[in-house]
Formats: structure tokens, sequence, C-alpha cells
């Protein structure tokens, strides 16, 4: 407790960080009732010569480090909530003496953000609305000079208490409805490229959907759920009737970034706990899981699979985030701000007992990243992935290159597959290959270079060899295949309206510079280009138009007719 001078109790913006975020409360005026006009006006007074800007993240507030005693304090109010706010210059002042008005005035803020979340379906733990009561009625003077009625306080802390989805769970809702039309090189043209000259054996024809549009839908349903403040427990559903281009195309550069079909029957696409361990350590278990949940891929405006980038290469690395395996562990360590490193080991079918699978003994990838962030402004990340196949598993570029770059067919390339994402029709291809395991590199990196102006990118290398004779007996044990691929796009931010994105992205998709033990190889160079203009409608819904082309797809350097899709995104987010 502090000492009392007149009506006021002096303390720091630090303690009375720690008054919200912690079971102690603010010291008690002895005279709180003696609210009058002179003390409204000193609100006022206040509040115009000292403005303050909503932060964020307690990293924006430059004078508050992890070595300060409220640091913890001040992260749980500032993040959790978002009622707390710093001054323009984004500093905190924590040495500045505040009266028990300026105190009320943070604390009437954070109930009338509480209550916000609430009415949006966000949680509020139990604990801080109990912190809540305690505060309220101790400083139910100060609020009551603030225009906050006091009579309503319980009313107001009980519809905190009886609104919100759950205490301790987060709902989030994502729904995409997408108008998509293509056209150019259909599936039948791409089909007898391949079968031109060589006699390979494919599957049986592609669809010829050329100059066709369709009306399609994704649904995703997440909840995060938190024990202890500092742990998410994700859980999230999913539905959709967007299909995969590769089918039409017979190529997988054809896809959409954000294509789901479930045939709109829900599944569970994502099942994992991740919680912090001491101050510098996150770590990751679950069941559905994939690399880029864990991961900084450094693609900051094309990254997420419902606003990100249209086409499904254009998203980030492949050899690093699109690699086997969804059950696992994952780590992450920062050493400071300015470097940190993340591992993690994700095996494919880890819940079948059979043999040549289950969490050890079939498909994974295992890797580790070392991201460095020099300036505010500038990240990179260095990347390695050992991935390792089982027969008929091997899809090497994680369904983005050409059908000798993803292993689809073991009579056109040593290193064979079946590609069990479905990217073509029949899912896993009757002529499965050779188990195969592959060292990936990858060198990614985003870059603020204006205000307005943010330049991302990547480039990536695998070096895969075969580890048994694939379905034909063909022994390709050894052989190699050198596969590389590179990316970049250009994000113009608030172009025409705040929260609107101007993108152009495109690049080098992965191509098979060679493979032994066979004729198959890409001979030519597949190029993709992409230009999308996010429009946000309102705070919850957003627009966007677009269009990607494939030039020579599937590397075929034989005259292919360029693969050219249109769509028309809108995203609803709740």
């Amino acid at each position: 407790m502090f000492k009392l001078v007149k009506n006021y109790t002096i303390a720091t913006p630090a303690l009375i960080a720690m008054a919200i975020a912690s079971n102690g409360l603010a010291p008690v005026s002895a005279n709180a009732n003696e609210v009058d006009t002179a003390t409204i006006d000193q609100i006022s007074q206040y509040n115009e010569t000292q403005p303050m800007g909503q932060v964020t993240s307690v990293s924006q507030l430059r004078d508050v480090s992890p070595t300060d005693w409220a640091f913890e304090a001040l992260r749980s109010l500032v993040e959790r909530y978002g009622c707390i706010v710093g001054y323009p210059d984004r500093t905190y002042r924590g040495n500045r003496a505040l009266s028990r008005y300026e105190f009320a005035a943070g604390l009437n803020a954070c109930m009338q953000q509480m209550e916000r979340l609430i009415a949006s379906s966000e949680s509020v733990l139990r604990e801080d609305i109990e912190k809540l009561k305690r505060l309220m009625s101790e400083f139910e003077a100060e609020l009551a000079a603030l225009g906050a009625r006091v009579d309503n306080l319980e009313g107001r802390v009980a519809f905190l208490e009886d609104h919100q989805f759950s205490t301790t769970t987060k709902l989030k809702g994502e729904v995409i409805i997408a108008a998509v039309a293509q056209g150019g090189a259909n599936g039948q043209e791409l089909q007898n490229v391949y079968t031109t000259g060589a006699g390979e054996r494919l599957r049986d024809n592609p669809d010829d959907i050329q100059d066709q549009v369709t009306l399609s839908n994704r649904v995703r349903l997440t909840l995060d759920t938190s024990f202890t403040g500092k742990d998410t427990l994700r859980t999230r559903l999913a539905a959709g009737n967007i299909v995969s281009l590769g089918n039409a195309f017979g190529t997988e550069m054809a896809r959409l970034n954000f294509e789901q079909n479930t045939g709109n029957d829900v599944v569970l696409d994502r099942l994992y706990y991740k919680t912090k361990l001491g101050d510098k350590t996150t770590f990751w278990v679950g069941t559905e899981m994939p690399a880029e949940d864990i991961y900084e891929t450094f693609s900051p405006y094309t990254e997420s699979s419902g606003t990100g980038a249209l086409a499904r290469v254009n998203r980030y690395n492949p050899f690093i985030y699109r690699q086997p395996g969804t059950a696992g562990l994952g780590l992450k360590y920062a050493f400071n701000k300015n470097f940190d490193i993340t591992a993690t080991y994700l095996a494919d079918n880890a819940s079948d007992p059979s043999q040549g699978n289950g969490l050890f003994n079939g498909t994974f990838s295992t890797g580790v990243q070392l991201g460095v962030h020099p300036t505010d402004t500038l990240s990179f990340g260095i990347a390695y992935m050992h991935s390792y196949f089982a027969e008929g598993d091997a899809n090497l570029t994680g369904s983005t290159g050409s059908r000798y770059s993803s292993g689809i067919s073991s009579d056109i390339a040593a290193l064979g597959s079946g590609n069990r994402n479905g990217g073509f029709r029949g899912g896993r291809d009757p002529f499965s290959g050779a188990a195969t395991s592959s060292e990936n590199v990858g060198l990614q990196a985003t870059w603020r270079v204006a205000e307005k102006v943010n330049l991302a990118g990547w480039v990536g290398w695998a070096f895969a060899q075969g580890h048994s004779a694939d379905s034909t007996g063909a022994n390709r044990n050894g052989d190699n295949a050198d596969l590389f691929t590179w990316n970049t796009n250009v994000s113009f931010i608030d172009l025409g309206k705040e929260g609107a994105v101007l993108t152009l992205a495109g690049g080098q998709v992965p191509r098979a510079g060679s493979v032994d033990g066979t004729i198959g190889r890409d001979r030519g160079q597949s190029w993709i280009v992409e230009g999308q203009y996010k429009y946000p409608l309102t705070d919850n819904i957003s627009l966007t138009p677009g269009v990607y082309a494939v030039f020579d797809p599937n590397n075929t350097n034989n005259g292919t007719d360029t693969i050219v899709v249109g769509v028309l995104r809108t995203v609803f987010k709740f």
C-alpha cells in the first residue's frame, strides 16, 4: 500500500498494470466518494494534453523490456485484451505518477474492451472477470465520475459472464465463396505431350474443362482453448467443395491455394497443443499439425490459405513447408529479438499401426530453421528439411511441380509417387514408385522496403535419392534427382483503402533438372505469375479479384498453351 496524498494515490503505469493483471488491488483513497466537477475537469484536461495511441504488442512500448518487473503484467493486458495504451511516441513512461482517476480511465477502457470481445464471441478468462469485479468495487467513485454508470456495473459483469462462448475458448470462423474461371491448356493436351515419342504409361485421361466457370465454397471453424493464458489447444473443423484444378489441367501447377474438397462433409483438419516453456521456448504437439503452423514462412502477404496467394505455388517455399507429416512435435527457441531457431518432427501416418507406418516407421519429415531479424523491417530464414517417403508416397514438391519433379509416375521418373493428396483423378498413382528420401534447403526472406511496400520471396533446392525397387521391379536404389525453385512477391499495403493490399507474385515452378536411371526429366521450364487485389468491404468481409497464369505447364518445352485462371474470392471472417 502506498501513502495517500490528498485525494490521490501516486502510482506509476507499471503499478497500474500490476493491479489489473495480478490479484493485488490499487490503493484506496480515503476520500474516494468525493467526486466533483473539478475532478471531471481534471480528467478531461489530462485526456486533451496527454493523448495516447492504442498498441497491440508490448514490443511497441519501446521503454519496456523483459527485465522490467512489470513486463509480464503489461503483456497480459496489452496482448490479451488490447485495453492499455501507450503515448504517440510508443513509450509507456513508467516513471510518471498517475492519479486514481487516470487509473480508473484505464480500468473503464478494459471493461469496455472485454464487453466488445464477448459481444464478438471472443473469450474472457473467468479469473480476469473476478479481478475486474474487485477493481470495479474499489474504484466505484472514480468510475462514476467517468460516466461508467456504477449502478449497472454488476449487470455489465453478468453480461460478460453470460454471453461469451466460453470462459476458456475462442471461436473464429472463415467462409470462402469463390468464382473461378479457367482456360488455356487442358488435361488431354498435356497428356498427349507426355505420351508423344516416349510411350510413357499414364493414368486415365484428365478432364477437359477449358473455359469453364465454377462457384464453390470452403468453411473453417477454429476453436482456440487456453488453460493458463500462455497456451493454446487448437481444434479446427472444415468443409468445402473447392476441387483441385490439377485434375482438369493434368498438372499440379494449376492448383488453387485455397482448395479443399470434402464434398462439404465436415472434417477435422487441425488438432494440436501449443504452450510456452519459460520465457523463450514454445512447444507444439499434435496429430493434425502441418509445418506451416509451426514455422515462420517469411511470406506475410501470401502465406494465408484464405486471404493469401491465389495459386498454390505462390504461397510459400514448398521444399520446406509442404513436406510430409502432420503428427509429431515442434519446438522454437528465441535467443533474443534478433535470432530464433525452430525444429520439427512430423509423421504422415502416425495413427496407422501397420508395417511401414506409425510414428517412426513410415513417411515423415524433420527439419530446422534459423530465423534472423536484423531490423524491424527485414527478416529471413535459413532452413533444412529431411523427408522420407515410403514406397508409393513420394511427393517431392508438395503437389506444386510437374510429374517429374513431384515424382508422380515411376514409369517416367526414377523417384515415383502416388500423390496421396489426390491431385489427379484416382488419388494414388497405380504405378507407385520407389521409397525416396530428400534433402531440402531453403532461404526465404521478407523486407518492408517502405512504409506501404513489402517485398518477400524464397529460393529452394531439393536433392532426392531412391531407396528401393519400384513397382515394375526396376532397382532405383541410389538413383538421384536434383530440383530447384524460386519465387518472389511484392505487396502494396493500404492501396486505395486502409487494409487493402495489391500483390504481384511469380517465379520458377519446381523443376527436376536431372533424374538418374530414366529418360524422365523436365525438358522445359514452367513460370507462374499472379496479380490480385484484396479489398476490405468491412472489417469482416473482403473481396479479392485476381488472375494467375502458368507458362509452359509441366515443364514440357513443347509449345503447350498457357494455363490461365481467373478468381473472384469473397472471404467472410467472424
